[in-house]
């Protein structure tokens, strides 16, 4: 959602609010988006502040029967990407979607000429924003969103597409493929977990565990599942959610 909203709006801001560097930003996006043409690829990981709701289960939780994994904060903020808050807008409300182009916008200011990385970094902060909104119909999912961009072609491997939280770069890489029916579904794969010496530990990366309400397993084999998979100090409990 809102790909055609947020261009109406960068338009609208473009002609009536911003010249010079932010204008030429705008412009420059604009473009990509109009044309269908965006030189970038995004992947998403979809999570969730709610730890046990009933329209959550429901939604995601394999009719009742699954369990929410509840991850430390250092787990999913050690991967390399960007982390966002889903907007929620009316798609019936312009202005919903102008003040959103214009946060993004004042972040870029500059009376300096940006040089190709301050460029793409703008450009790349406008459409990761872009992927996080949603109507406000599924604002009560309170999601939280993990994008990592590249470019679509290998570039030579010349400047890194990204980071990890220790300084570490990463290299464009062809991304993984699977299968969903007939259509074939691009995504990137990144350990959680705490960023250490290079690597990940992952021990502590699950802080908790809810049993949905039609789930078999018990507290127990649960413990025993994540135990013997290398995770302690995880917190099990069954979900509160009552199924009619």
């Amino acid at each position: 959602m809102g790909v055609q909203h947020a261009l109406d709006a960068m338009k609208f801001l473009r002609e009536n609010e911003y010249k010079g560097h932010v204008g030429e930003f705008l412009e420059e996006i604009i473009i990509q988006l109009k044309d269908g043409n965006i030189a970038q690829q995004f992947f998403c990981a979809c999570f969730s502040l709610l730890k046990d709701a009933l329209p959550m289960w429901r939604e995601y939780g394999s009719n009742y029967g699954g369990v929410a994994i509840g991850f430390r904060p250092s787990a999913i903020t050690s991967m390399p990407g960007r982390i966002q808050k889903v907007k929620y807008l009316n798609a019936n409300t312009a202005e919903g979607y102008r003040q959103l182009v214009r946060e993004i916008a004042n972040e870029f200011r500059s009376d300096r000429s940006p040089d190709v990385l301050y460029r793409v970094t703008a450009i790349t902060s406008i459409l990761a924003a872009i992927t996080a909104l949603k109507h406000q119909t599924w604002e009560y999912e309170k999601e939280v969103r993990f994008v990592f961009a590249q470019v679509r072609a290998n570039s030579g491997n010349v400047i890194p597409v990204s980071g990890f939280s220790d300084g570490t770069p990463i290299y464009w890489e062809a991304p993984l493929t699977r299968r969903r029916g007939a259509t074939v579904v691009n995504y990137k794969a990144f350990r959680f977990g705490r960023r250490k010496q290079k690597g990940y530990e992952f021990s502590r990366a699950i802080a908790q565990v809810v049993i949905g309400p039609r789930c078999e397993l018990t507290v127990e084999e649960t413990k025993s599942e994540l135990q013997g998979n290398g995770f302690e100090g995880v917190d099990v409990v069954r979900s509160n959610c009552e199924i009619r």
